[in-house]
């Protein structure tokens, strides 16, 4: 289970059944990722808020089963926090990332990996790669034709 720590508080991301089967935010999450990872064309502004929305709304159904959240705007207000309260060092530099790439990219990995999908992407992982295994016999009997 994934934890951000916001003003003191902790706050617990944990994503269940009921926060994917009403919505198309799954969808969205692999489009953004596709885009990251590629040399896509499609990057800009457009994506940029995107990824915003699809962050706040990540985290809006992850905090719903552990956290008193009642409105997407405030998930959007505690994100602001959360980054507004990126630890420094000395010289005031950033501890750690908390920016909106890093968030994605740990909501990601915590809807993928640890989260209620985690058993079925391991499955249709495995059934593709029984699948490539599994290949057509080829012909060996068949005699080459000479022209």
């Amino acid at each position: 289970m994934m934890t951000l720590n916001i003003k003191d508080k902790e706050y617990k991301v944990k994503f269940g059944f009921n926060s994917f089967a009403d919505s198309d935010l799954l969808d969205r999450v692999q489009q953004i990722a596709t885009l990251l990872s590629d040399d896509s064309e499609d990057r800009g502004f457009g994506m940029l808020r995107e990824l915003f929305v699809v962050v706040r709304e990540l985290l809006y159904v992850g905090f719903k089963r552990c956290n008193p959240v009642e409105t997407i705007e405030e998930v959007g207000d505690l994100l602001d926090e959360y980054m507004e309260d990126t630890p420094k060092d000395e010289d005031g530099n950033p501890l750690e990332d908390r920016g909106i790439f890093a968030i994605f990219f740990e909501l990601s990995n915590e809807l993928a990996n640890e989260g209620f999908l985690a058993d079925f992407v391991g499955k249709i992982m495995a059934a593709e790669s029984e699948q490539e295994k599994v290949k057509k016999p080829q012909d060996h009997k068949k005699k080459a034709t000479k022209k």
